[in-house]
């Protein structure tokens, strides 16, 4: 009986997960329409702590969405809401579509999503880039409502690097 109920938890937490992701991380329509799948060596649901635990090897897909880390950790409030997606690894990585089918790719030690600021941070070794255009820092901030984008970093000795592609011609 345990296992039924385990697995019923688990397909629940899947499906808050789904209509919870992030908006810059389902940017192409058609991903929305896609079932998640996630695969790791374990997982821990602390029911009680409203917190989801995937661990090693973690791959997440819905569409073009692929998420890796070694360890991802969803927590929801009293309402099964997602408020906090965190994944961490060596690094931990994501890689979508966008619109317009150009390839948007994120890596960091950390990835962390806050849903209710609709928030993307991406912290230590962070590396982000969209249509050729690159941003290197220690911490990257982007809100995927504004789509604005704020880096910066934590050693004095190291810069916020950039490099952004020249515009091309119609």
């Amino acid at each position: 009986m345990k296992a039924v109920s385990l697995s019923i938890i688990t397909l629940l937490l899947a499906s808050l997960l789904l209509a919870s992701l992030p908006r810059a991380l389902f940017a192409a329509p058609e991903d929305k329409k896609q079932p998640i799948q996630v695969e790791a060596d374990s997982l821990e649901i602390r029911d009680l702590d409203n917190i989801s635990i995937y661990t090693g090897n973690v791959r997440l897909a819905q569409g073009s969405l692929l998420i890796h880390s070694d360890r991802l950790v969803i927590y929801f409030n009293d309402n099964k809401e997602l408020t906090l997606m965190e994944m961490t690894g060596k690094p931990a990585t994501f890689r979508q579509l966008d619109d317009e089918q150009n390839e948007m790719l994120g890596q960091a030690d950390k990835l962390e999503y806050h849903e209710p600021k609709s928030l993307l941070v991406l912290k230590g070794n962070a590396r982000f880039s969209n249509k050729g255009d690159t941003i290197e820092s220690s911490s990257i901030r982007i809100n995927t409502e504004t789509d604005y984008i704020e880096a910066e970093s934590s050693d004095p000795d190291e810069r916020v690097r950039m490099v952004i592609q020249p515009k091309q011609p119609q």
